[in-house]
């Protein structure tokens, strides 16, 4: 895949917001600061994990925060090359690659922005195949990858390092420096080898993330409803992918809350058929349970996204709305998410919820 051209990075950050399933940081301000880089002729080199040698230095940038607050701060590209530059510093070594910890929102086309910035190539993985609220939810941290040294900057060029003994650690440390500087800041972490890169990572998913925010774009264009084509794309039980449009209606209301540096919310909608259905969706940053009358459908890591009911454009949380018409759409997660030991990191036990994982396919027979 290339992402040269202003629509190729439109079309990345439409994908971002579907996998970034609510959260991630509206893709929007990464997408500003990707298309100034294009703009200036520097385009991102995305690489196969196979490609790097096993001893390559695989560096992992991220946005840490509330996805609300990003809006009223600044994405500075400077300050994000100084991260880089002193994180090369700080280990001294250099970066061979970098890599997204999240392929949902933000994270994904900023980390873009950097490596073409930087000049870096960008491994076609990420840590979850979709966005999550902690910085140890990922593969990186359940097959043993330490998030350890953290490195964190804010827009200003505030800097902190964190050293802790765990990954659940660094967040708490990581989320008490971001509450402190706004609700917002960025960090340079999971430093990892090539051969790390290749076992513990969800693979191909900034090419996913690309191809999906195309289909919605050409689907629109081409068909009468852009949802036929997203399934057709993204519906593949013959390679374990399960795709399906859970429910078809209007928000009628919404709560909202920041708390902890995070953004919890519950959204209710009912059914635009007149079979007075109700569905509910949860969130923690992002979507992460639905009920439909009071039963499960969807749960956490399984991917819940909710989109324009006409245009098939994906909504963050923060901006969904009292009255919006939508389409909740479920997909599987990765299988690597599936496993028993990534699970108990960030199944439906690490948010409070007492059901164990269903898979949507199981879920909705």
């Amino acid at each position: 895949m290339q992402i040269q051209t202003k629509q190729d990075v439109r079309d990345m950050a439409r994908g971002a917001a579907f996998l970034g399933v609510g959260g991630g940081g509206d893709p929007y301000v990464g997408q500003l600061m990707l298309q100034q880089e294009v703009l200036k002729g520097k385009f991102p080199k995305v690489i196969k994990a196979h490609e790097l040698a096993d001893d390559a230095r695989v560096l992992c940038v991220c946005g840490i925060g509330s996805p609300p607050v990003l809006v009223e701060h600044l994405l500075s590209s400077t300050m994000l090359g100084k991260l880089v530059d002193q994180m090369q510093a700080y280990l001294g070594y250099e970066i061979d690659a970098l890599i997204s910890a999240e392929i949902g929102g933000l994270n994904s086309v900023m980390t873009l922005g950097v490596a073409a910035q930087r000049n870096l190539p960008l491994i076609d993985a990420d840590g979850m195949g979709r966005a999550f609220p902690q910085l140890e939810m990922v593969t990186f941290s359940v097959y043993g990858c330490p998030a350890s040294p953290v490195m964190i900057v804010d827009e200003l060029g505030n800097m902190a390092m964190v050293h802790a003994q765990n990954d659940a650690t660094a967040e708490k440390m990581s989320r008490a420096i971001s509450s402190s500087l706004g609700a917002m800041v960025y960090s340079a972490l999971y430093t990892m080898s090539g051969k790390q890169a290749k076992e513990c990572t969800v693979h191909d998913t900034i090419s996913l993330s690309y191809d999906i925010g195309r289909c919605i774009r050409e689907s629109r264009e081409q068909l009468d409803n852009p949802f036929q084509g997203l399934l057709g794309l993204l519906h593949k039980p013959e390679e374990n992918r399960h795709c399906k449009i859970l429910f078809d209606g209007k928000i009628v209301d919404l709560v909202h809350e920041i708390r902890d540096a995070w953004h919890f919310g519950t959204i209710t909608m009912e059914a635009n058929d007149g079979s007075n259905d109700v569905m509910v969706v949860e969130m923690q940053n992002e979507y992460l349970a639905a009920r439909l009358n009071g039963k499960t459908v969807i749960i956490v890591p399984d991917l819940i996204c909710i989109l324009d009911a006409e245009t098939a454009e994906p909504i963050t949380g923060e901006r969904l709305k009292y009255g919006q018409r939508v389409k909740v759409i479920g997909l599987s997660a990765a299988e690597i998410m599936r496993r028993p030991e990534c699970l108990k990191v960030f199944g439906p036990a690490a948010f409070g919820y007492k059901e164990p994982f269903r898979p949507i396919e199981i879920l909705n027979q």
